[in-house]
């Protein structure tokens, strides 16, 4: 009589017959979900069906849509407590892997608390025991990687507006700095207020001509920071707007705060 992990390692060599990797196994799932969603984009979003890895019994994408529809998020097989495939999870915000609400005004504290917990059960020693699969420990590794990819959007607040832009708007942050990457540099300039530019002409002026002043850059640090909290306060005006969300209102916000982080960064180069 086949013990249930021998049974278990018998039917996943089945499948890899057909199936080179668990990888192409999951993506063929996929597609077939595409195809149903795309069809049937007028109805009410259901979560997409797929089958566990090890016990292939039939498991549920995370449930997207308004946040008060949405069941916690399991990062766990309900029957054989495997660990899920990555490629589950790849729909899912780092807001609702983190469980947090999605906005633009987050509890950094909660944010934190969150993904800590989350790296106390996913994290790849809990799965480095004998008579466990190594894939279990590769898919750990790539999920623990993912909450911190999300840990480290969320508690930065530029890199935060950014992303949540990114969520409204369907379509990633088109803002200053990317568009000067790009060569876009007059392009980019023409978007940005006047006033914006001549502020920080003055206080990058200030810092060259501060040189290696300790005190003098403090000052202009802290300047800095008051600069910075003011325009964190309009990105959370702009982005946390429950009456109407104005998108360009957002992208101008966005743009002042990554003006002034980069002023910071300048300053703290040089102390």
């Amino acid at each position: 009589m086949l013990s249930h992990r021998a049974m278990r390692k018998t039917v996943v060599s089945a499948r890899r017959a057909f199936f080179p990797s668990e990888k192409e196994l999951f993506s063929t799932q996929r597609r077939k979900r595409d195809f149903f969603s795309s069809s049937a984009s007028s109805f009410p979003e259901q979560a997409a069906k797929f089958e566990c890895w090890s016990c292939f019994t039939e498991q549920q994408e995370p449930k997207r849509g308004k946040e008060e529809d949405r069941e916690e998020i399991s990062f766990f097989c309900k029957k054989c407590d495997a660990i899920a495939h990555p490629d589950t999870f790849n729909k899912v915000s780092h807001y609702r892997l983190l469980s947090v609400p999605e906005r633009f005004s987050v509890d950094k504290k909660q944010v934190e608390l969150s993904m800590k917990n989350l790296q106390k059960i996913l994290h790849p020693d809990k799965f480095s025991s004998a008579g466990q699969m190594k894939r279990e420990k590769e898919y750990s590794e790539e999920i623990s990687a993912r909450v911190n990819e999300a840990y480290g959007k969320l508690r930065d607040p530029l890199l935060r507006a950014k992303y949540l832009f990114g969520l409204k708007t369907g379509a990633a942050y088109d803002g200053t700095e990317e568009k000067e990457k790009n060569g876009g540099e007059e392009e980019a300039r023409e978007e940005v207020p006047p006033e914006l530019l001549f502020l920080v002409m003055e206080v990058r002026e200030a810092i060259e001509d501060a040189d290696e002043d300790g005190e003098e850059l403090i000052k202009l640090k802290e300047e800095n920071e008051e600069r910075m909290e003011e325009a964190e306060r309009r990105v959370g005006e702009a982005l946390d707007d429950e009456v109407e969300f104005d998108a360009e209102k957002a992208r101008k916000a966005i743009v002042e705060l990554t003006y002034f982080e980069k002023i910071r960064k300048e300053i703290i180069e040089r102390l």
